[in-house]
């Protein structure tokens, strides 16, 4: 399978993290102009393996630097793509739940009107857990299907730029 070569300038390390975490380099967050720059490179190029070359001027590069914001880049997107594989996971169990539970309440809803008389207070019971748990239902539904769908393109970024080979190289 081909390399997708996405080529990024920098003029020092410090680019490629937020200018507002004063943390050791090991520790910095990344910059959010550098990731919203990957993103539409990596959107321009969407198949194949990703292969990151990060230029620097010759005069600043440092190897221990290099490898310790590999390090930190690959950490990053880890821990990002799992927080998104752990909310759709969480967010198809409460889909799960919720659609069950709608169902529930639409089928005591049902055995209460069909053994229940006609007073006042069955049919405000009826009218109250009827909408109540079609919407639960669809809710849940919507959770199941839909939001993995919104989350979907950022897991396959972070999952892309997780598996790229990062390379610092000189201009």
């Amino acid at each position: 399978m081909s390399k997708a070569e996405l080529s990024i300038w920098l003029d020092d390390y410090d680019d490629v993290f937020s200018d507002f975490d004063s943390r050791p380099l090991t520790e910095r967050s990344l910059s959010d102009d550098f990731l919203v720059e990957m993103r539409k490179m990596v959107r321009e190029k969407p198949t194949g393996n990703i292969e990151l070359k990060l230029l620097v001027p010759t005069a600043k590069r440092k190897k221990e630097v290099e490898a310790m914001v590999i390090k930190n880049l690959h950490t990053h997107f880890r821990h990002a793509a799992v927080g998104i594989k752990t909310e759709i996971t969480k967010t198809r169990r409460q889909g799960i739940l919720l659609t069950m539970l709608g169902f529930v309440l639409m089928i005591v809803t049902a055995y209460i009107v069909s053994v229940a008389s006609n007073s006042f207070f069955m049919k405000a019971l009826q009218i109250v857990l009827e909408p109540s748990g079609w919407f639960m239902v669809w809710t849940g539904m919507d959770n199941i299907f839909y939001n993995r769908r919104r989350r979907k393109p950022n897991l396959v970024f972070f999952l892309k730029m997780l598996n790229a080979d990062i390379v610092f190289l000189p201009y």
